[in-house]
């Protein structure tokens, strides 16, 4: 990258001056880090940037602190450390809204771009399982997620209890799906 602050302003300058030069690393083809990337490539106008895969996040984000790679798209909880260790500088972030751990980090959307990506957990039972063991499922990770115990564990990881019920959750998926298979087709068949 050129000299000066690191933005993604100066990222999306710097890809379009030199398409293919810089490198993202990801955890994988297709993977959590691979799409997000992806999803910013294209609305950023179609940037081109080289892709590092890496057997996993770990391995993207040590690529990155090694400089083998210049953009990395992670999670909140898996880079805080080295934000805090000011070893990362968060440039963005993908959700909705900001960040209670990273305040100061504006979203995508706050920066003019049309974007949402949702690194997420959620739980599933077989086709064909009974109602009434559905509700008490849904019943008791309720209560779970809502605890002080479990909200304070995400909190220590820089997260936030984004709770969703079955129908808003089939909700969320249904779109998100759309989403991820959009910016699948994008990436489209990867030859290496």
């Amino acid at each position: 990258m050129a000299k000066g602050e690191v933005t993604v302003t100066a990222i999306v300058d710097d890809a379009k001056k030199r398409p293919n030069e810089i490198i993202f690393s990801s955890s994988g083809l297709y993977g959590a880090l691979h799409i997000p990337t992806a999803l910013f490539m294209k609305a950023a106008g179609g940037l081109r940037m080289r892709h590092l895969p890496t057997p996993g996040g770990g391995p993207a984000l040590t690529a990155f602190l090694g400089n083998n790679s210049q953009v990395l798209v992670s999670s909140v909880s898996a880079s805080l450390a080295q934000i805090k260790a000011g070893k990362a500088k968060p440039l963005a972030l993908f959700g909705a809204t900001r960040s209670k751990a990273l305040p100061d980090v504006p979203t995508m959307k706050e920066l003019g771009y049309d974007l949402e990506y949702y690194l997420w957990v959620g739980t599933f039972a077989p086709k064909g399982t009974p109602d009434l063991v559905i509700t008490h499922l849904r019943k008791v990770f309720d209560q779970t997620a809502h605890t002080d115990q479990f909200k304070g564990a995400l909190t220590n990881l820089g997260q936030e209890l984004a709770y969703m019920d079955q129908p808003a959750f089939r909700t969320f998926w249904e779109a998100d799906t759309k989403r991820i298979e959009a910016a699948v087709r994008d990436i489209g068949k990867v030859e290496g």
